[in-house]
């Protein structure tokens, strides 16, 4: 399953199946505007075993979401989903690819349309409509010869592009996973939700962090004395989240207000920081799921405005469907595959 797969699309009435390419994708963008489309594009590529899915929801011919999801060949790999502009310019950009397949689907159940855009509809994203206008007018306007603009260069040009940012910031893994294993390249000033079924994998990109020179907080549910064994003693803070009284490691309650204040602190002392939080469960069973979310929302925040990646890990199946929709909405998603 691919996190594409995985959205609650809403039925529709499915109005073209094409093919990509330059021409293709100019007339299935003429069309949606001057037919006042209301409905999604959808887009699926595999090349060399790596797979990417795309949508685009319009309501009367007005883009108001973007999504995509990229997976790297091979069994060992990460799934990045990506949402706004950057899944636009993504989508559209496989969508110049012959190999792409291209589906417009029309929706006649306003609610259902009304809600996905209300699930996904990222506030702080840029306008859609001048993005995409910008990407038609750069790539798709036609010459005098009635050929598309820069047919094969700027097309390989794109699709390389595409490609390397992919790469470098997805992750393939190789034989068996280990906490040491984990090299994925983040953005700074991001908040990401770990999908996992254990620890291992976020502690896995913390570590890779640590060995590119930021500075480590972990506050996690394993007793430090056994992470800093698995680390091979890189250097981190490390604080043991729980009740429990130690004379031997630093510790913190569930206390949402005491966690923030203490990273806060942290970040007021370091340039550029890997923060980890690995059980969010925890923190969800000890308050409520409410608290924790308003938690959630204030270090996304403050973490925006700090050279600093703030890594969230979650056991996916602990939450209802609707708080993990919720949780997505909320930050940037990686899942251990």
């Amino acid at each position: 399953m691919h996190l594409i797969s995985e959205l609650r699309l809403p039925a529709g009435e499915k109005g073209e199946d094409r093919k990509g390419g330059q021409s293709s994708l100019r007339e299935v963008l003429d069309k949606v505007k001057s037919a006042d489309f209301t409905g999604y594009l959808r887009t699926t590529l595999t090349l060399e075993g790596d797979v990417s899915n795309g949508v685009l929801v319009f309501d009367q011919g007005s883009p108001t979401v973007a999504l995509y999801s990229f997976k790297p060949a091979g069994s060992n790999s990460v799934e990045m989903m990506y949402r706004g502009e950057r899944a636009a310019e993504f989508t559209l950009g496989d969508s110049i690819f012959p190999d792409t397949s291209i589906s417009l689907v029309n929706v006649s159940d306003k609610q259902a349309l009304a809600t996905l855009i209300d699930d996904y509809h990222n506030d702080r994203s840029p306008d859609l409509t001048e993005f995409i206008m910008h990407f038609y007018r750069d790539n798709l306007r036609v010459e005098a010869s009635g050929e598309g603009i820069s047919d094969g260069a700027s097309i390989l040009e794109l699709k390389q592009a595409i490609m390397k940012y992919h790469r470098e910031k997805s992750l393939e893994l190789s034989g068996k996973r280990g906490i040491k294993d984990v090299e994925l390249d983040l953005d700074e000033g991001e908040s990401y939700l770990v999908e996992e079924q254990s620890r291992d994998f976020s502690h896995g990109i913390f570590i890779g962090y640590l060995a590119k020179g930021y500075a480590g907080l972990a506050i996690s549910r394993t007793n430090p004395r056994m992470l800093r064994r698995a680390y091979n003693e890189i250097e981190a803070d490390l604080i043991w989240l729980t009740d429990h009284e130690s004379t031997e490691e630093r510790t913190i309650p569930p206390s949402l207000e005491k966690i923030v204040v203490v990273l806060e602190e942290f970040m007021m002392r370091k340039d550029k920081c890997i923060i980890l939080i690995d059980d969010l469960q925890y923190l969800i069973s000890s308050n409520t799921f409410e608290g924790a979310l308003r938690f959630i929302r204030s270090l996304v925040d403050r973490i925006s405005e700090h050279p600093s990646v703030f890594l969230l890990s979650i056991d996916p199946t602990s939450l209802s469907p609707q708080e993990r929709s919720i949780l997505e909405r909320e930050m940037r998603l990686v899942r251990e595959r």
